[in-house]
């Protein structure tokens, strides 16, 4: 059972899936932002839970994926770093989501 699981949430289908709403749910949120405001977005899409989950399920798919062709060997260095570097990016951004604060800094 954990083994299908498994399969499932490395499978290529999924990672299609998943990247196809991620980029279903930024271009929204780009359209949402132009007309109603950065606020309006964050609120209805950065900040939902529902994108968080999506943003996990890409970085464990990405993470089971890259095992499964074993694109961490030396031979395939160049994918590994491309593909590697979304999962840092989107570390990053948790990280910032969850321990940073915002505020506004005077420029002159």
């Amino acid at each position: 059972m954990i083994n299908k699981i498994y399969d499932y949430l490395i499978s290529m289908k999924l990672m299609e899936v998943l990247i196809l709403l991620f980029a279903v749910s930024v271009g929204t949120a780009t359209f949402i932002e132009n007309d109603f405001g950065t606020e309006s977005a964050k609120a209805l899409i950065y900040s939902a839970t529902w994108f968080e989950i999506l943003l996990f399920f890409l970085v464990v798919s990405l993470i089971g994926n890259i095992r499964r062709f074993k694109i961490y060997r030396l031979k395939k260095w160049p994918v590994f770093l491309f593909h590697s570097s979304f999962i840092l990016i989107i570390i990053g951004s948790a990280i910032t989501r969850y321990v940073s604060y915002e505020g506004m800094m005077h420029i002159r």
